[in-house]
């Protein structure tokens, strides 16, 4: 992994470099991984609560 574009730290990235490789992914998910990461760590801690009493 030489490419530097993959080696770099956050802290060596600058904000327009970050706003312009956000925008180069092209990939915008807005909040559902968090709302669906939320709601299914409340479904398996139900899941252990209910079968564990």
């Amino acid at each position: 992994m030489s490419d530097p574009r993959y080696t770099h730290q956050d802290e060596e990235v600058s904000a327009t470099e970050y706003s312009e490789e956000e925008r180069s992914d092209r990939h915008d998910f807005g909040n559902w991984p968090e709302l669906f990461g939320v709601l299914l760590t409340a479904f398996v801690c139900w899941l252990i609560f209910a079968f564990t009493g």
